[in-house]
């Protein structure tokens, strides 16, 4: 099979899913969107869907990529984070626009599955990344550090959250990602409780 016609399917969904969402793309659109016919899209891909996951595979593989690159760096702590951050925000868009979101919210929630699945093995990574580069330890496990940060990010950057509070999953994360690294990336305050303890 040519590979530059499969990309060029995969390609097409992700920028027309950056206007229009999931559920509005039909096959004509990928077809014509990739310069190719119908039935040589059905040579590729068995359906919507496939080309669909497809995209988010390629996506996820794209981060994966990027991720284990940006850990293999010197790059501080708060540099890899806003690094990542930026990836994300650039190459997301096709995912994170309104309509998108709320399409694998209805008609593909098994697909915000993986994808949830992908993100929360990642962050482990990248959260072991930081504890292992921190110059001073942090006074919090990172066992529970990560159980936080994970839950934090289900519970703000999903579907549900996003759309039943009118957000921006750009500005959602953006004001997600201070939160976090102003927490537990800043140096550690004096805690006088704990001293009193």
């Amino acid at each position: 099979m040519n590979d530059s016609i499969r990309s060029r399917i995969i390609n097409t969904c992700q920028e027309l899913a950056r206007t229009r969402g999931f559920q509005r793309l039909t096959v004509d659109d990928l077809a014509r969107g990739a310069g190719i016919s119908k039935r040589t899209l059905y040579r590729y891909f068995h359906s919507k869907e496939e080309v669909i996951e497809a995209a988010l595979d390629k996506f996820m593989q794209d981060i994966q990529t990027e991720a284990d690159i940006i850990i293999c760096s010197n790059k501080p702590p708060r540099e890899l984070v806003n690094h990542m951050l930026n990836f994300l925000f650039t190459r997301a868009q096709f995912i994170t626009n309104s309509m998108s979101l709320d399409d694998l919210r209805k008609y593909y929630p098994h697909l915000w599955q993986k994808i949830d699945a992908f993100r929360l093995e990642r962050i482990r990574s990248i959260i072991n990344a930081i504890n292992e580069r921190q110059k001073t330890p942090t006074a919090i496990d990172p066992r529970i550090l990560g159980v936080v940060v994970t839950a934090a990010i289900q519970a703000v950057l999903n579907p549900d959250f996003i759309l039943e509070n009118n957000l921006s999953f750009t500005d959602t994360a953006h004001q997600l990602s201070q939160l976090l690294t102003t927490a537990f990336l800043s140096p550690p305050i004096n805690d006088p409780c704990h001293n009193n303890l």
